[in-house]
């Protein structure tokens, strides 16, 4: 509708700092009995719905495989109470690990579902939220008996930004935008340092990892946080951006471990890990 204005995405869940790392929650409640809530959460042909297609279903201190369309995750049930709790490991294609907890309460004369996902490192953290809000959403959709829609990259890029931002948490992804001649590989990260050190941290880990002669680094500072912007030009194959791509996400994350007062390690296993995650998506 013209004049139509769009509202941006807000989030629905929060990201909270714990003694040894953190935690994305979300709290959601359903006008349906706890029953039917479970059995959406735990029916493997309702989880294809919302999740993935799970094999086998969940059981108690058995490992699972889920296969989804970004790719498949695996782990092992930890826990299994009927109509109550259910805790699983949770390992993605790039080999991270946590651990994610749903619990299902009477509440209200319904349910309230209780989601929780816990990691030792900030990787990823804007991003999962934005993706958890839209599975949760789907399994919204499943337990009223409708078929989940889809949100476009737009929307889950707005919504992983203003996660970003609210909870002060740095994007971790790169992303490829316009097209053809226009084409350019960007990343946005966040380090804790003056923008000095971050210069020069991303300048070297781009040398050990190749990449970066191309690059145009833009570099924000408000006295506590230097926010990075990288762009490059993409004019290569499928494969070859996938690796740059790749390429840039380590020198980055090379960066910030430097900047933390770690030693950077990166390894072929990782690389190779990031080259399969982008490639799709180019």
């Amino acid at each position: 509708m013209p004049g139509q204005i769009t509202s941006a995405p807000v989030p629905e869940g929060r990201i909270e700092r714990l003694s040894d790392g953190y935690a994305v929650a979300f709290d959601r409640q359903f006008d349906y009995p706890t029953a039917h809530i479970w059995d959406i959460l735990t029916n493997p042909e309702k989880i294809s719905r919302w999740l993935g297609q799970l094999s086998p279903e969940w059981q108690l201190g058995k490992e699972y495989t889920l296969e989804m369309d970004g790719g498949s995750s695996f782990g092992t049930v930890l826990q299994l109470e009927p109509r109550s709790s259910l805790q699983i490991t949770w390992e993605d294609q790039l080999g991270s690990e946590s651990v994610l907890e749903w619990q299902v309460l009477a509440s209200s004369g319904g349910a309230l579902l209780l989601f929780r996902s816990r990691t030792d490192t900030p990787d990823f953290l804007a991003e999962g939220s934005a993706g958890w809000q839209g599975i949760l959403a789907a399994f919204a959709s499943v337990a009223a008996g409708e078929e989940p829609a889809r949100d476009s990259m737009e929307t889950w890029l707005a919504l992983r930004d203003a996660y970003a931002e609210d909870f002060d948490v740095s994007p971790t992804m790169g992303l490829v935008t316009g097209s053809g001649s226009d084409a350019e590989l960007v990343f946005d990260r966040w380090y804790r340092a003056p923008a000095e050190d971050v210069e020069a941290a991303v300048d070297a880990a781009g040398r050990r990892l190749r990449v970066g002669g191309e690059a145009e680094l833009e570099m924000t500072n408000d006295g506590e946080e230097t926010r990075v912007t990288v762009r490059q030009p993409v004019t290569g194959s499928q494969d070859q951006t996938a690796a740059l791509l790749a390429g840039w996400h380590m020198a980055l994350d090379s960066a910030r471990d430097q900047l933390d007062g770690g030693m950077p390690h990166p390894n072929s296993h990782r690389l190779a890990a990031l080259e399969r995650f982008y490639r799709p998506m180019v």
